[in-house]
C-alpha cells in the first residue's frame, strides 16, 4: 500500500491497514521517505527529519506529519506492507529486534545513499500504482522491500540508526536475542548522559561482567565503545539539526569538561565539533 503526503498542512499517516496486515509469520512494517524537511510526531515523542531520511514506522496510535517551517510543504511517501520474521538483511540488530516483536517501535536512516534508496523507493511506488494487484506484484514488492532494507543494513550506516530507535523496554532475561540489542540501544539512548556499564547492569538485574560479555557478543564491541559509538553519532545528530551550542551538547552527552568531548569528536570524525557543523551547513541538500 502505498500513502503520498503532500500540502503544507500536518496529515495524520494511516497505520492500521498495517497493523491488520501483520500475521503469525509476518510483522507489519511502515516504510517512510521523506522529500522534505518536516517533523514526524510518534505518541509523546517528535522527531525531526531531514530531506532522504527514512524511517521504518510501526505504531498502534496516530502519527502525524508536519512541515517543518510554516509555509513549507510536506512531501513524503508511505509504503506499508508486511516483512517475514524470517527474513535476512545484513546484520543489523535494530531491525532483526523490530522482526520479534509487534510492539511500537521506529528507526530512523540519516546520511544513506540517496541514489540506491531513492531507486528502490521509486519502484516499490510504480508497482503499489500498478493495477490490478495481484501474488505477482506482492512478491515483487516484498523483494524490493527486503532490497532496500538490505541497502540501510550496512554497516557504514549503523550510526545514524541507533541515535533514533525506540523499542519498548521489557523483562531482558525474557527477550529473544535478536530483540535483547534494541532493549538496551535504548536504554543507552535514554540515560546516555549518565550510562555506565555498572549501573545498565543493575538496571536489567545481571552481574556486571556477564552484563559486558552479553553487550560484546550482541554489539560486537565492548560496551563502553558502544556508549562512545552513540554518544559521537548523537553528537552529529545535534551538531546538524540544532542551534545547542558545543558545550552544551557535550554537557547533554555526559562529558564534564568540553574538551574532552572534542578529542573524542575528532578522533571519531576527524574534524571538531564546530568544523564538524560548519562542514554540515555547507553542504547543498541531496
Amino acid at each position: 500500500m502505498l500513502q503520498t503526503n503532500s500540502g503544507t498542512q500536518p496529515v495524520t499517516l494511516d497505520l492500521v491497514p498495517m497493523l491488520a496486515a501483520g500475521t503469525a509469520s509476518r510483522v507489519p512494517f511502515a516504510i517512510l521517505q521523506n522529500r522534505a524537511d518536516c517533523l514526524m510526531q510518534l505518541p509523546g515523542r517528535p522527531v525531526t527529519l531531514k530531506v532522504g531520511d527514512i524511517a521504518l514506522i510501526r505504531a498502534s496510535t496516530a502519527v502525524t506529519l508536519a512541515p517543518l517551517t510554516a509555509g513549507q510543504a510536506l512531501d513524503a511517501r508511505l509504503f506499508q506492507l508486511p516483512i517475514a520474521t524470517d527474513s535476512g538483511f545484513g546484520p543489523n540488530e535494530l531491525i532483526s529486534s523490530m522482526l520479534t516483536t509487534m510492539d511500537d517501535a521506529h528507526i530512523v536512516f540519516r546520511r544513506i545513499d540517496h541514489r540506491l534508496t531513492n531507486g528502490y523507493c521509486d519502484q516499490l511506488a510504480r508497482l503499489a500504482e500498478a493495477a490490478p494487484q495481484d501474488a505477482l506484484l506482492s512478491y515483487e514488492q516484498g523483494m524490493l522491500a527486503h532490497l532496500l532494507l538490505t541497502e540501510l543494513s550496512r554497516s557504514d550506516l549503523n550510526a545514524m540508526m541507533i541515535i533514533e530507535s525506540d523499542f519498548p523496554e521489557t523483562d531482558l532475561r525474557r527477550t529473544p536475542k535478536a530483540r535483547q540489542a534494541g532493549v538496551i540501544l535504548n536504554y543507552i539512548m535514554t540515560n546516555i548522559a549518565t550510562v555506565t556499564l555498572q549501573g545498565a547492569a543493575a538496571h536489567f538485574g545481571y552481574e556486571p561482567n556477564y552484563f559486558s560479555r552479553l553487550c560484546h557478543q550482541l554489539f560486537q564491541k565492548p560496551f563502553s565503545e558502544e556508549v562512545r559509538f552513540i554518544r559521537m553519532n548523537q553528537a552529529k545528530k545535534l551538531l546538524e539539526l540544532t542551534p545547542q551550542s558545543v558545550n552544551d551538547i557535550a554537557f547533554a552527552l555526559g562529558y564534564k569538561n568540553p574538551a574532552n568531548f572534542d578529542h573524542h569528536f575528532k578522533a571519531y570524525t576527524g574534524q571538531t565539533p564546530s568544523e564538524f557543523r560548519r562542514a554540515v551547513q555547507a553542504q547543498p541538500l541531496h
